[in-house]
């Protein structure tokens, strides 16, 4: 008869991700998400394409504060933060009929909320969202003036060093236009993809 081995019954991608969800699952690794009250500053950067052929390389300061600690019988076990987030992006590309190089925008997202979920590792899913305003000198895209409103949507992985640093990536949807405050309001959506660290510091 066959001898049945680890490695034999081991086979599959179901097994694979058997294993995968025991080695993070609750009790694995120590809750590091910051308890409510904790304030914690960062920075992201990454690049964002529009569906309009817009480019551009974003960098953000993230100030943010815990606001509380979900438990499973009310949230899924994390942590909720509220944030805000001045910013300033380089245009990098441009392909609209009046538009020019050398262009830029700059504004904050506030309030930006996240909620990182604990699943019993270092590895911290997140979702979030807000919502701001921006100041631009874009040209050539239907935009009217040049100030604009924003809302984004997104979500990423947090993995925290040790309960001060984390480290995150993630993507985000943004959309961007001026609520009818100019007489051309062509709204302008972006795809995002950021990364940065954030310190937070002690809540006593």
């Amino acid at each position: 008869m066959r001898r049945l081995t680890i490695a034999s019954a081991c086979k599959g991608v179901g097994c694979y991700l058997g294993l995968l969800l025991f080695a993070t699952g609750p009790g694995y690794a120590a809750d590091l998400l910051p308890q409510p009250g904790t304030w914690a500053v960062g920075v992201r950067s990454g690049y964002s394409t529009s569906t309009r052929k817009l480019d551009m390389v974003p960098v953000q300061l993230r100030i943010g504060y815990t606001v509380l600690k979900g438990k499973w019988w009310v949230l899924p076990e994390g942590a909720l933060e509220i944030a805000a987030e001045p910013f300033v992006s380089a245009i990098t590309r441009v392909t609209s009929p009046g538009s020019r190089s050398g262009s830029v925008e700059a504004g904050v997202m506030l309030p930006m909320f996240t909620y990182s979920l604990h699943l019993g590792s270092r590895l911290y899913p997140y979702i979030e969202g807000g919502i701001g305003a921006l100041y631009h000198d874009i040209r050539g895209y239907g935009l009217g003036g040049g100030f604009s409103f924003a809302e984004t949507v997104g979500g990423g992985l947090s993995y925290f060093l040790d309960d001060r640093l984390m480290l995150a990536v993630g993507y985000r949807f943004r959309h961007m236009s001026n609520a009818g405050i100019y007489d051309d309001n062509t709204a302008l959506n972006s795809h995002m993809v950021l990364a940065g660290f954030s310190y937070f510091f002690p809540s006593h």
